[in-house]
């Protein structure tokens, strides 16, 4: 049983090493969100583009450094962090689209809205990290 769970952790080491990167971020997205949100009253648009911000830089340092283990790319670490930024950029809009779009059309809960979207970002974040930023195939 070791064996197998050795074998499927060296076989998908990045994936758990991006779900725990990615409850760290998302952490500290949910505080920052929960803050300005709750306490402070900002627009939850506004909110959760602050929140997902907040992540960018701990997440590109920690997936390159940890996640991906990318010390040698052939892409300069500038030209890494744009396309990270990229991938971002299409995840937190369509992030803030689902949040909108859940939370108003449906009424559900903008926290169970906001859990609902963040899933779907990290699937997107995952993919292009992985074969666009980082290029690991």
């Amino acid at each position: 049983m070791y064996d197998i769970a050795l074998s499927l952790y060296a076989k998908y080491q990045s994936m758990f090493r991006f779900a725990i990167v990615g409850f760290i971020n998302t952490g500290v997205d949910f505080l920052t969100f929960s803050v300005l949100f709750s306490f402070l009253g900002f627009n939850k648009l506004i909110c959760q583009a602050a929140g997902y911000t907040m992540g960018i830089v701990n997440s590109f340092v920690l997936n390159k450094l940890w996640t991906f283990e990318d010390r040698k790319s052939k892409l300069s670490t500038a030209n890494q962090f744009a396309r990270f930024v990229a991938v971002n950029m299409v995840s937190l809009g369509l992030s803030l689209l689902g949040l909108k779009f859940i939370s108003e059309s449906y009424g559900v809960n903008v926290y169970v809205s906001k859990l609902m979207v963040t899933g779907v970002a990290q699937a997107v974040n995952y993919i292009g990290y992985r074969y666009w930023v980082f290029n690991k195939k």
